[in-house]
């Protein structure tokens, strides 16, 4: 059964807003153009490979990026460049340059899935069992697919940083640009190590600032607040002025995305998110739903929840006492309401940002394409 936020959420994407629409509008323009510029890449890529394993590998590295997804985190660079007045002149080199952080987003995946031992990602096999099934004949090494892909992970970082260097930008813009770059991904990869810390924790405490400190740094930073500081570098304002007002504005917007992320990694249709719904459970994930049923069930009640969630081999039957737990507890109605305030947060802040008023438009869309609720 489906909480109404949650029955909302579906509603919202089947039927958007009027904001959201705009923001949907700008991504079927873009989005295509993002592809486009990722597709000529990787040809040029297989053109030049200089050995037909890299020619195959290249080939999946192709399949695996273009697998469909929002492309979030480029669409937010394009919409900072021409919010904060780009030269529209540039614009193809900053496409290719957008298209750098969504090859950053499959590098992140591919090593996500590896440490999570997940087996599916946007619809398709994860990209290790993709190595494994394509090199398994040829070793005796079991590990072969994760071997391969994790170093193939390494080529995309690779690949993202060539697509930097080959945009016909203002030199100054790029260096600005490849230190905020640099940043970004440093503090995703903490936030990583720091969710790698607290999954299938050995025990469970109230008052626990992880969930919150994950959904930042591994989330929050990379999908909003860094892309729109990169577009307004790239566009030659002065960070030194916008930096604050971006911060207020993303980084409420990017930690609503991951509740919203945590939300349907439980309560989610596997279909539609293009992975399993139990994975997070399995996985022994502390999300701010794990951490809202802790903080809200009574002494007996909590013991019970840590013993069950932190039980290895978890039944099916183990994972939907979970699920209801963090429905009768109260833990699901918190996150949705932390969702929402998150949300309400970020459009607030808006008005307090130096983009034009088109640019204003766009970001409140964003806003509700991550989920605003009204």
């Amino acid at each position: 059964m489906r909480s109404a936020a949650l029955q909302t959420m579906k509603e919202t994407k089947e039927n958007p807003t009027p904001q959201a629409r705009r923001f949907n509008r700008f991504a079927e323009k873009y989005s295509p153009r993002i592809d486009l510029s990722i597709e000529k890449y990787f040809a040029g890529k297989k053109k030049d490979a200089g050995h037909a394993f890299m020619a195959v590998i290249v080939n999946d590295l192709a399949e695996y990026c273009l697998r469909p997804g929002k492309r979030l985190r480029p669409l937010v660079l394009i919409a900072a460049y021409q919010g904060y007045g780009g030269n529209a002149s540039s614009l193809g080199e900053i496409l290719a340059i957008a298209s750098s952080l969504e090859l950053m987003h499959s590098f992140l995946l591919v090593q996500d899935d590896i440490i999570d031992r997940s087996s599916v990602r946007r619809g398709g096999d994860a990209f290790h069992l993709l190595m494994q099934r394509r090199f398994a004949g040829l070793t005796r090494n079991s590990g072969i697919g994760s071997d391969v892909a994790l170093v193939a992970a390494d080529v995309l970082f690779c690949d993202a940083l060539q697509l930097i260097l080959g945009a016909k930008i203002d030199g100054a813009a790029r260096e600005s640009f490849l230190g905020l770059f640099a940043r970004a991904y440093e503090r995703t990869a903490w936030g990583q190590i720091l969710d790698i810390i607290n999954t299938r924790p050995l025990a469970l405490r109230t008052g626990d600032t992880a969930a919150r400190e994950i959904g930042l740094m591994k989330t929050a930073y990379y999908t909003v607040y860094y892309p729109l500081l990169m577009g307004c570098a790239l566009a030659g304002v002065s960070l030194a002025r916008e930096r604050r007002a971006i911060g207020r504005f993303a980084l409420p917007l990017g930690h609503a995305f991951q509740v919203r992320d945590d939300i349907l990694g439980v309560f989610g249709d596997k279909i539609e998110m293009g992975k399993s719904a139990d994975s997070d459970i399995m996985e022994g994930k502390k999300t701010v739903l794990v951490q809202n049923a802790i903080e809200l069930l009574d002494a007996g009640e909590r013991k019970r929840f840590a013993k069950l969630f932190t039980k290895p081999g978890k039944t099916k039957a183990d994972i939907a006492r979970i699920r209801a737990v963090m429905r009768e507890s109260g833990a699901l109605a918190a996150a949705e309401e932390m969702h929402r305030s998150l949300i309400g947060q970020a459009v607030r802040a808006v008005p307090s940002l130096g983009i034009n008023a088109e640019g204003m438009d766009l970001l409140r869309g964003l806003c509700a394409a991550i989920g605003e609720l009204k």
